[in-house]
C-alpha cells in the first residue's frame, strides 16, 4: 500500500511555501509593473488616437480656412479689377472732357485770332487801297 512519508509532506509544504513567497516577493510585483506598463501603453494608444483625430480635425479646419481665404482673395481681386476699370473709365471720360475743353478753347482762340486778323487785314487792305488809289491818281 501507499504510505505517506513525512518527507513527501514536508516537500509538498515547502513547495507551497516557496510558491507563496515567490508570488508575494517576485511574481506579484512583476505582474503589478506589467499591468501598470500595459495601462500606460493603452493610455498612450488611446491618447495617440485622440491626438490623431484632433490633428485631422485641425487639418480640415486649416484646409477649409485656406479654401475660404482663396475664395475671398479671388472675390477681392475681382472687386479691385472692377473698381480699376471704373476708375479707368472715369479717368478716360475726364481726360476726354478736358481735351474737349481744350479743343473748344483753342477754337475760341482761333476764332478770336481770325477775327483780329480779319480786322487787321481789312484795315491793311484799306490802307493799301488808299495808297494804290493815291499812286494811280497822282
Amino acid at each position: 500500500m501507499l504510505s505517506i512519508n513525512i518527507n513527501a509532506v514536508l516537500i509538498f509544504l515547502l513547495a507551497w511555501l516557496l510558491l507563496f513567497v515567490l508570488s508575494k516577493l517576485f511574481f506579484n510585483p512583476i505582474r503589478f509593473i506589467m499591468d501598470k506598463r500595459n495601462r500606460k501603453i493603452n493610455k498612450n494608444f488611446n491618447s495617440k488616437d485622440k491626438e490623431w483625430e484632433e490633428y485631422e480635425q485641425t487639418l480640415q479646419k486649416i484646409e477649409q480656412n485656406l479654401k475660404e481665404a482663396k475664395e475671398e482673395s479671388q472675390e477681392t481681386r475681382e472687386n479691385f479689377k472692377q473698381e480699376a476699370l471704373k476708375e479707368k473709365e472715369r479717368m478716360i471720360e475726364e481726360i476726354n472732357k478736358e481735351c474737349q475743353n481744350q479743343v473748344e478753347q483753342a477754337k475760341k482762340e482761333m476764332e478770336k485770332n481770325k477775327t483780329e486778323l480779319k480786322k487787321k487785314l481789312k484795315s491793311e487792305s484799306e490802307d493799301l487801297a488808299e495808297k494804290i488809289e493815291r499812286k494811280l491818281l497822282h
